[in-house]
């Protein structure tokens, strides 16, 4: 699995929980996302690692202290508007 496809899964996942009633945009532990969506741990956190420094938008923010992620704005945006910036 390529970074790139662990981010689009990542986001798909986040933003499938956002339109989900009663889940929103609420940090949720990254341990729980990765085993949600069966990514090997070395590919997953090198994805994380990719999404701490988003460059031109944030797309999922990573709480480094806690390990905890959500949309970011960016990502938002893109999950409102039905598309994946990483597929």
């Amino acid at each position: 699995m390529t970074i790139e496809e662990a981010k689009a899964k990542i986001f798909h996942w986040l933003c499938s929980r956002y339109h989900d009633p009663g889940q929103g945009n609420e940090y949720i532990d990254k341990d729980i996302v990765r085993e949600a969506i069966n990514i090997p741990e070395e590919d997953f956190e090198k994805a994380l690692n990719e999404f701490v420094d988003p460059g031109a938008h944030d797309c999922v923010e990573v709480e480094i202290t806690t390990g905890r992620l959500k949309l970011g704005t960016g990502g938002l945006q893109f999950c409102e508007a039905g598309t994946n910036p990483f597929t």
